[in-house]
C-alpha cells in the first residue's frame, strides 16, 4: 500500500516537474519574443528613417539635375545641355510624393515637403518660361537667373533641414534601438538565469521530497518483507506440523519438531512441552529444546503442581502470571532467563499439557509472538490427540483382527465339516437310489402286466425320480470332489479336450440335432485336463438345451488371445443363439441351485455353472457370460497359454 502511495506521489511529482518548468520556459519565450519584437520594431524605424533620407538626397539630386541641365541649355542654346532636364523632370514629382509618403507619420515633415513641392513647382514653372524662351531665341536676362537661383537655394536650404530633421531622428532611433538591443540582452541573461536557479531549486526540492517518499517507502517495504518473510516461516512450520501430523509421525517427534522451529521464529533461550495426566496429578516432559541451565530430560515425571496450579488448569484463557509463580518458572528465572510465556495445549474445552518458553530479554513477550506461540500449542495438541487415537485405532484394529481370525478359523473347520457331511450323505444315498431305481425297473419289466396303468405311472415316476435323484448327487459329489481333491494344473491341449466334450454330448448332439463349428485349431492352455472336459461338457450342454422350442441349435467355439500382466491368457467362447439370459440374472446363474426355468420345461440341476466357477477358481482361470435375452449368449472361459508358463502353485486341500 505504501508502495503504491510512493508511486503516486512519484507520479505527482514528475507531473509538477515537468509542468512547471514548462510553464517558465513558455514564459520566458513570451517575454524574449516581445523583446524582440521590440528591438526589431526600433531596427525598422531605423532603417525607415534611412530610406527617407535616401529619398530626399534622391529629390534633391533631381532637382540639381533639373537645374543644370536648363542652366546650361539657356546659357549655351545646345540641346545636348537640356537632356538632364528633360530626364529629371517626369519623375520629380513623384519623387515628392514617394518622399510625402514616407514621412506620412510625421506631419512636420509632410509640410515640408508640401512646402517644397509648391517652391519646385513655382520654380519648374519660371524654368520652363526661360527654356520657352531660349529656344525662341531670347536671351536670359540676368535678374532671371538670380530669381531661380534663389528659389532653388531655397529647396536646397529646406532639403538639407529636411535631411538634418531625418539625420537627427535616425541617430535618435539607432540610440532607441541599441538600447532595446541592451535591454533584451540584458533581460535574457537575467531571466535566464533566474529561471534557471527557480528550476535547479524546484528540482532539487521535487527530487528531494521523492527520495525522501521512496526511502520511507522503502524502509516500510523492508520491514513488511521481514514481516512477511516471518509469516511465511510461521506458515511453512505450521505447514510442517500439519504434514507430521498427516504422516502419523510418533508424537514425540512432532513435538520435539515443533519446539525446535518455535525456538526459531520467536528466539528464545528454552522451549518445554509438558503433558498432564490428572488421573494421578503428574506431568511428563514429551520434548524439551533449550541451552540453559535447567535442562529437563524427555519421557521424566514431574508433579503436576511444578509446572501450574491446578485451579489454572481450569481456565481456557492465556493470562499473565504476575506474582503466583509455579516452581518450573522460579526454576527457570533462577539460571537467569527472565521472561516466561506458558501456553496451554487444548483439545476443544480441555487442557491436556502446556508449552513453556523463557529467555533472556526482560522484555515481555509480544502480541505476534504470543499468536504464533498458540497456534504451534493448538497444532501441537491436535497431533498428540490425533497420535493417542491412532494408537487407540490400532489397538482396537489388532484385537479385530484376532477376532476376525479366530472366526475365519472356526468357519473353515465349519465348513470342511459340512463338506465332508455333504460328501458323505450323497456317497452313502446312491446305493439305496440305485437299488430303489433297480427293483422299480425290473418291476417294470417282470411284473408290468400284473399291474394296471396308474400302477405302471407310479413305477415310471419312481424310475424316473430316482434317475433325477441320481443325476443330482452326482452334480453334487462333482462340485464336492473340485473342494476336495488335488487338481495339478498342466499343459493341456484344448482341441483334445472339445473333442472328448463332444463325444460325451454324442448322444444329446443326434437328438437335437445340434450344429457345432469350431474355429481353426485351438491352443493349449494351462489347466487340469479332466476338470476342463468336464466345465466344456457342461458349457455344451447349456447351448444345445436351452433354445427356443422347434429351433435347432447352432454353436459356435471360438478363442480369442490377450496379454494381462504380462501372461498370455487364452479366452475360449462358447456361443450359441439360445434363449439368452436376462441381465439381472447374469450373476446368480454361477451359484448352486439356481435356476430360471422350470425342470419340466428345461431339465437340469442348477449345478453346471456353478461346477464350471468352482472349476475355474481351482485352475487359477476366469469364466463370464455375455447375453441378451432372446438372442444368444457367449459363455466363457480364460485360462493361461501353455507355451509361456507362469509360476502358478499347485492348489490342493
Amino acid at each position: 500500500m505504501l508502495l503504491q502511495i510512493a508511486k503516486s506521489i512519484f507520479r505527482r511529482r514528475l507531473t509538477s516537474a515537468i509542468a512547471f518548468p514548462s510553464v517558465l520556459l513558455l514564459s520566458f519565450s513570451g517575454v524574449s519574443l516581445w523583446q524582440v519584437n521590440r528591438l526589431l520594431s526600433a531596427l525598422e524605424w531605423v532603417d525607415h528613417t534611412d530610406q527617407v533620407i535616401a529619398q530626399a538626397y534622391r529629390t534633391h539630386k533631381l532637382l540639381l539635375d533639373e537645374q543644370t541641365g536648363s542652366r546650361g541649355y539657356i546659357l549655351t542654346g545646345k540641346p545636348e545641355f537640356l537632356e538632364p532636364y528633360q530626364e529629371a523632370k517626369p519623375i520629380t514629382g513623384a519623387a515628392f510624393l514617394e518622399l510625402k509618403h514616407l514621412v506620412a507619420d510625421n506631419p512636420p515633415q509632410v509640410q515640408r515637403v508640401q512646402q517644397l513641392e509648391v517652391n519646385y513647382q513655382e520654380w519648374n514653372r519660371l524654368i520652363s518660361q526661360a527654356v520657352k524662351r531660349r529656344q525662341q531665341g531670347n536671351v536670359e536676362p540676368l535678374t532671371a537667373f538670380e530669381v531661380r537661383k534663389q528659389q532653388m537655394d531655397a529647396m536646397r536650404q529646406q532639403i538639407a533641414a529636411f535631411i538634418t530633421t531625418e539625420e537627427q531622428l535616425r541617430n535618435k532611433r539607432s540610440r532607441t534601438a541599441r538600447h532595446t538591443a541592451q535591454q533584451v540582452s540584458a533581460t535574457s541573461i537575467i531571466l535566464a538565469l533566474l529561471i534557471g536557479l527557480i528550476l535547479a531549486y524546484y528540482i532539487r526540492q521535487q527530487i528531494l521530497k521523492v527520495s525522501q517518499t521512496y526511502e520511507q517507502a522503502l524502509k516500510t517495504a523492508i520491514e513488511q518483507t521481514k514481516n512477511a518473510q516471518l509469516s511465511a516461516q510461521r506458515l511453512a512450520d505450521l505447514h510442517q506440523i500439519d504434514r507430521a501430523i498427516l504422516s502419523a509421525q510418533p508424537d514425540a517427534t512432532i513435538i520435539r519438531d515443533g519446539l525446535s522451529r518455535l525456538r526459531q521464529l520467536i528466539n528464545c533461550q528454552q522451549a518445554f512441552s509438558i503433558l498432564f495426566n490428572f488421573e494421578d496429578n503428574t506431568a511428563a516432559v514429551l520434548a524439551a529444546n533449550g541451552d540453559g541451565e535447567l535442562q529437563l530430560v524427555e519421557g521424566s515425571i514431574w508433579p503436576i503442581t511444578d509446572f501450574t496450579p491446578v485451579e489454572v488448569l481450569q481456565t481456557t484463557h492465556i493470562f499473565s502470571v504476575q506474582n503466583q509463580h509455579p516452581p518450573i518458572v522460579k526454576k527457570l528465572l533462577a539460571t537467569g532467563l527472565n521472561s516466561c510465556l506458558i501456553i496451554p495445549m487444548q483439545v476443544e474445552d480441555s487442557v491436556i499439557g502446556e508449552i513453556i518458553l523463557a529467555k533472556a530479554d526482560a522484555t515481555t513477550f509480544s502480541s505476534e509472538i504470543v499468536e504464533i506461540a498458540s497456534e504451534v500449542s493448538a497444532q501441537l495438541a491436535i497431533a498428540i490427540q490425533q497420535s493417542q487415537l491412532r494408537q487407540q485405532l490400532q489397538n482396537y484394529a489388532t484385537e479385530l483382527e484376532q477376532r476376525v481370525s479366530q472366526r475365519t478359523a472356526q468357519l473353515q473347520e465349519v465348513n470342511q465339516d459340512l463338506e465332508a457331511f455333504n460328501y458323505s450323505v450323497s456317497h452313502d444315498l446312491r446305493a439305496p437310489l440305485r437299488t430303489m431305481q433297480g427293483f422299480a425297473q425290473a418291476l417294470l419289466e417282470d411284473y408290468s402286466n400284473q399291474l394296471d396303468s396308474f400302477g405302471q405311472s407310479y413305477l415310471n415316476y419312481i424310475a424316473e425320480g430316482a434317475l433325477q435323484m441320481d443325476t443330482l448327487i452326482t452334480d453334487l459329489l462333482s462340485y464336492s470332489r473340485l473342494g476336495r481333491i488335488q487338481i495339478p494344473i498342466q499343459p493341456v491341449d484344448l482341441n483334445t479336450v472339445v473333442r472328448e466334450a463332444l463325444k460325451q454330448l454324442d448322444a444329446q448332439i443326434k437328438e437335437h440335432q445340434a450344429q457345432i463349428i469350431i474355429d481353426h485349431a485351438l491352443p493349449q492352455v494351462m489347466a487340469h485336463r479332466s476338470t476342463l472336459v468336464q466345465v466344456l461338457t457342461n458349457l455344451l450342454n447349456n447351448a444345445i438345451k436351452f433354445v427356443k422350442p422347434d429351433d435347432l441349435p447352432i454353436v459356435h467355439i471360438c478363442f480369442e488371445e490377450y496379454i494381462q500382466e504380462n501372461i498370455t491368457w487364452i479366452k475360449l467362447s462358447v456361443v450359441d443363439h439360445g434363449i439368452g439370459i436376462a441381465p439381472e440374472h447374469q450373476e446368480r446363474i454361477f451359484r448352486v441351485f439356481e435356476r430360471l426355468h422350470g425342470v419340466e420345461i428345461y431339465p437340469g440341476t442348477g449345478i453346471g455353472l456353478a461346477i464350471v466357477r468352482k472349476a475355474l477358481e481351482r485352475m487359477s482361470g476366469l469364466c463370464g457370460v455375455q447375453s441378451q435375452l432372446g438372442t444368444g449368449s457367449r459363455f466363457w472361459i480364460a485360462l493361461p497359454k501353455a507355451d509361456k508358463l507362469p509360476d502358478l502353485p499347485v492348489e490342493s486341500i
